[in-house]
């Protein structure tokens, strides 16, 4: 015959140790994550930041855009190379003004009758001496002028191009740090939303815990009494059944758990294992509860499911539905139109994942289920 040993264990003292090790494991687990600097990594600090650098970008590429035509004007300007070069074309028109000037006289002098040959050599020399002089003289000024005017022009095109391209580096500078603070920004929401995903999930499991070890404790209790001792028992059913007659609440002390199951779309307490007198009295607080908010029905699995959601929240949500005795063609049918927001898996991945743990035999499939709520 087989013995009872539930009714060797002291549920009071195992429920005190399971609260200070939940403490103490939700307190070490948040010790884990690593703290963020208070001064410079808060959301507010970084959209403050994105701000003032997606303004100083702007302003940047703004003053960019006609930087090299204004610098390179200004300094044109400064060094006095239009006049420069306004004497260079003067002495240019002068040169060939010259030119003309001398070839025109040797012309007259060759075509005078009254010259002899010896008189035309000797006028028409001195002629071309005397003007090739004068234009070698403008040339030499000239070309000292060009190369004045090339060499200043040279520097003013390095200067202006060396600060446009140190202006470039700033506006590089400034996109590398705003997409390194909204990388930071997208990471600190990212991290936030994964701890609040873990608090939460920490939360829910404690409760549940919780619940289950009350039931557990119910049912070593009654199997330590004689077979006519169910007077209290009845009793406490006596006395639910009296608050239902009256359309009063059936049990005021398990409202927050059955508002939590009717939020979690749970009709059936015992899909999350609870049994025996808390299963009915459960039941009867969360039918009390949709009585007088008709609104908080849940829906059924069969509705087909779109939209997005996260990929912890779908999973459990499937491990719910193994509960309900759905298979897995049928939850694909079901959430063939569901999308992640943080996974790239898809709706079949998950549920065979899902099926695969459930279903995995061993003590690896033991450890897998047993750190997997709800399955």
């Amino acid at each position: 015959m087989a013995t009872n040993t539930a009714t060797t264990i002291d549920w009071k003292t195992l429920q005190k140790e399971m609260e200070t090790l939940f403490g103490s494991s939700v307190k070490a687990a948040d010790a884990l994550i690593p703290e963020a600097p208070s001064a410079d990594y808060t959301l507010s600090d970084l959209q403050t930041k994105i701000g003032d650098t997606q303004k100083k970008l702007e302003t940047v590429q703004g003053a960019l855009g006609n930087y090299y035509t204004t610098r390179y004007d200004q300094e044109y300007n400064t060094r006095g190379l239009g006049d420069v070069k306004n004497k260079i074309t003067g002495l240019d028109s002068k040169i060939v003004s010259e030119k003309s000037m001398r070839d025109e006289s040797i012309s007259k002098v060759r075509k005078n009758p009254y010259y002899s040959a010896a008189t035309i050599t000797g006028e028409a020399g001195e002629i071309e001496r005397l003007a090739n002089a004068r234009i070698n003289n403008y040339i030499d000024e000239r070309n000292g002028l060009a190369g004045e005017y090339n060499g200043t022009l040279d520097e003013v095109t390095k200067r202006v191009a060396a600060e446009t391209a140190e202006k470039e580096r700033d506006v590089e500078n400034l996109k590398e740090s705003l997409s390194g603070l909204k990388n930071q920004y997208s990471n600190y929401q990212s991290e936030l939303g994964k701890q609040l995903e873990k608090a939460e999930d920490t939360k829910r499991w404690e409760s549940e815990f919780m619940l289950k070890l009350q039931d557990a404790e119910q049912r070593a209790k009654d199997a330590n009494k004689p077979s006519g001792g169910g007077s209290s028992n009845q009793t406490a059913n006596e006395r639910m059944s009296s608050r239902i007659a009256q359309d009063l609440e059936p049990d005021p002390t398990l409202r927050a758990t059955a508002q939590r199951l009717i939020s979690q779309g749970i009709s059936d307490p015992t899909r999350l294992g609870y049994s025996g007198d808390l299963a009915v009295q459960l039941e009867s607080e969360m039918g009390w509860i949709n009585k007088q908010n008709p609104q908080n029905q849940s829906t059924s699995y069969a509705s087909p499911a779109q939209g997005t959601t996260k990929e912890s929240a779908f999973r459990r949500e499937v491990r719910d539905a193994w509960k309900e005795g759905y298979s897995p063609d049928e939850l694909k049918q079901i959430y063939g139109g569901v999308n992640f927001s943080d996974s790239k898996k898809s709706v079949s991945d998950i549920i065979d994942d899902e099926w695969k743990v459930k279903n995995e035999p061993g003590l690896k499939g033991w450890w897998d289920r047993l750190w997997r709520i709800g399955v």
